[in-house]
């Protein structure tokens, strides 16, 4: 097989592999874990996510266990601001590892996701 033939059929394979929907360019980033005291209002901060982001959907998923009815609940549902304090009715009010996923989705609907760790303490 001669180089220019094989030169086609590799660009051909990579322009095959960009329209097959790679999108290794989005990628969540929730943080890096924190702690915060009971009552406090925290910040979640999903600004080092990369990509072309259209929404930041933040859910608790998972809680300490006297609290295992907060897992799967909502925080932040459709938003397309990548940080965001809590508010007041919604602080963390018991003592306990919370972990929160962001997910991130694009406007063709791709997602990625990551998660945080918020450790209340008295």
């Amino acid at each position: 097989m001669s180089l220019r033939i094989i030169g086609a059929i590799v660009v051909g394979l990579v322009l095959v592999a960009g329209a097959c929907g790679n999108r290794s360019d989005l990628r969540a980033d929730a943080g890096a874990d924190f702690s915060v005291g009971v009552g406090q209002s925290p910040t979640f901060d999903g600004c080092g996510s990369e990509g072309e982001i259209q929404n930041y959907k933040w859910a608790i998923t998972d809680s300490p266990d006297f609290m295992a009815s907060d897992s799967g609940k909502m925080i932040r549902e459709i938003d397309s601001a990548c940080s965001f304090t809590l508010v007041a009715a919604m602080d963390l009010q018991e003592v306990g590892t919370w972990t929160v996923e962001l997910i991130v989705t694009d406007a063709a609907g791709a997602t990625n996701s990551d998660t945080v760790s918020v450790e209340v303490t008295p």
